[in-house]
């Protein structure tokens, strides 16, 4: 039994239990959509078909062949690959319109393809081509766009080719062809509607003038395309500040379909947020917590500057990065990504920011762009600010980053000012760390010096001295930890690279004089000996007083008495001796 003819089964072993209710065909004037109907009648459609046998879930039907190794470039995970067709793709610009929905108009209720497929076996003889393309179109126009995709990925030819683009295009918008829609739609005017919506489908601001263009045609097709294609782009006309095209849009519903579709809703939550409506805010946030509509919905309250209460980011945030472990859709991941970032970065909390840089469904280059960019956002905010909570969870972010920086033109600006803001909160080890990350400037290199000299650390302060030999305090470092060491030998070495400034001098001196070393060359006394500043001069006059009094006692003068003196000297020590007898 061929593929079709299993289909055509389907159809008749799955009837509702609700087609015995209803009428098999809507009446002409009957108002179109039902979307309760239509989730429980699909619902149960799928259930019932997975049973029989007829349809497998995905992933387990028509595997496809492994494609042998060639030497095209790697795609980001979680990004298949497209597959070339198994017959020729071509543009038809002589036949029919190769989009027309004209018979399926009123197709609002899943039961209705039963009658479809009760006319098709009536007209004998029609070719399997034909078949699958109605039968497709039968789908497209109740919102079956994967069912749809099934029948017309081997159905061949020009027609169903069109309708195979159009199913991928409204079951993932990321895959819409955008160059076969532009050359169908110079050769045929009504399917302009189709260009259009995959330009905005892909980001392309031509979209919404091609669209507007073709506004007519978006009325002629089936409620269930106009619902879906509505909720696909009036969140991208939001984007580009569009606010009369979305409204033609729904006026094209009535008021009780709009109320009973989900799709209809949003689409409309989003246009009354635009108009500053009362409760548009209330409304567009019920969809935070629905997956089909949860990244737009957060666009959208981004972009119209409308916050979330603590309850909604906690709740939001952990379903985020559930979402963000698992492979998907770039542009799908984009909204919630950035409002994840966002939300990470303006709370400081950077280590979700990293473990989002490392997860699978997020190593293509416009998600690292973006955690990248909001990584760096915040660590300038934090590295300068007054908050030192948000000081130290930068400084350990730049301790801790697996790599987000390491192409960023603004690495070393970061490095530098982290090593800088670690050394002045004492934090010896941390600044190490962030030195070797990108050299640090001298000034930063002269505070971590400082910082080891006061922790009794001279060696560090001797190696940084031999390391960077032109930059002054590291010498002048050097040289006090000589003095405290009782090196006199790497003194005289330091000294040597001295310029004799008189706060050198003086601290030379002055330490000389603590430790009671006296093991400064008589060359820095002299400068010191120089000095003219009355402040200056005290300070100089106190240590050389204090170095004559050092040496005075190192070294005591023996004075000589004459003859005639020795009696008196003698005399009263006699007496304490002999009591005054002589």
């Amino acid at each position: 039994m061929t593929r079709f003819g299993l289909l055509l089964l389907l159809g008749c072993v799955l009837v509702p239990a609700s087609l015995a209710q209803e009428g098999a065909i809507a009446e002409p004037g009957a108002e179109q959509g039902q979307p309760v109907q239509l989730a429980n009648e699909l619902d149960q459609f799928v259930r019932d078909a997975i049973d029989e046998g007829l349809l497998t879930p995905v992933g387990e039907a028509d595997a496809e062949p492994e494609e042998q190794a060639d030497d095209r470039p790697s795609l980001p995970a979680g990004v298949r690959r497209r597959q070339a067709a198994p017959f020729e793709v071509e543009v038809d610009c002589n036949g029919p319109n190769p989009l027309d929905f004209g018979e399926f108009e009123a197709f609002d209720r899943y039961q209705q393809i039963y009658t479809f497929q009760e006319k098709a076996s009536q007209q004998p003889g029609q070719g399997e081509e034909l078949a699958g393309v109605e039968l497709a179109k039968a789908y497209l126009a109740l919102g079956l766009y994967s069912e749809a995709g099934m029948v017309l990925k081997s159905t061949p030819g020009p027609v169903a080719t069109a309708y195979l683009k159009v199913s991928r295009m409204m079951e993932n918008r990321a895959v819409a062809d955008l160059e076969y829609f532009q050359k169908l739609a110079e050769c045929r005017e009504e399917a302009g509607i189709w260009y259009g919506v995959a330009l905005l489908a892909n980001d392309r601001d031509a979209g919404v003038e091609v669209l507007s263009e073709n506004i007519n045609a978006f009325r002629k097709l089936p409620f269930r395309l106009r619902a879906d294609l509505t909720a696909m782009v009036v969140p991208e006309l939001d984007k580009r500040g569009e606010r009369i095209l979305p409204v033609k849009l729904l006026a094209d519903f009535t008021s009780s379909q709009v109320a009973d579709t989900t799709q209809l809703q949003f689409a409309k939550s989003i246009i009354d947020l635009g108009e500053q409506r009362p409760d548009a805010e209330n409304d567009i946030r019920r969809f935070l917590s629905e997956p089909q509509f949860q990244e737009q919905a957060l666009a959208v309250l981004m972009r119209h500057g409308k916050p979330l209460n603590s309850l909604q980011e906690e709740i939001l945030m952990g379903e985020l990065m559930k979402k963000f472990g698992q492979t998907g859709d770039d542009r799908a991941l984009a909204a919630s990504l950035q409002y994840a970032l966002q939300e990470l970065s303006g709370s400081s909390n950077y280590q979700p920011i990293m473990e989002l840089a490392g997860m699978p469904a997020l190593q293509n280059e416009s998600a690292q762009k973006e955690i990248r960019r909001q990584f760096i956002k915040g660590l300038e905010r934090d590295l300068n600010s007054d908050n030192r909570l948000r000081n130290l969870a930068a400084l350990n972010a730049l301790v801790s980053d697996p790599g987000i920086l390491e192409t960023a033109p603004e690495r070393t600006k970061l490095y530098r000012a982290g090593a800088s803001l670690a050394v002045r909160f004492g934090l010896v080890s941390m600044t190490r760390v962030l030195m070797k990350q990108d050299e640090a400037d001298d000034a930063v290199i002269a505070e971590l010096a400082r910082l080891e000299f006061r922790a009794g650390d001279y060696d560090a302060v001797t190696n940084w001295a031999q390391a960077y030999p032109k930059n002054a305090p590291l010498n002048l470092l050097a040289a006090q930890s000589a003095i405290r060491q009782g090196n006199p030998v790497g003194l005289r070495i330091y000294e040597g690279r001295l310029e004799l400034e008189p706060e050198a001098v003086l601290s030379l001196i002055e330490l000389d004089a603590a430790t009671n070393r006296w093991m400064v060359s008589d060359e820095i006394y002299a400068a010191a000996a120089a000095l003219s500043d009355p402040v200056l001069k005290q300070r100089a006059d106190r240590v050389f007083a204090m170095r004559t009094s050092a040496r005075e006692l190192a070294n005591p003068k023996k004075s000589k008495l004459a003859m005639g003196q020795v009696s008196s000297v003698l005399g009263p020590r006699l007496e304490q001796v002999t009591g005054g007898t002589h």
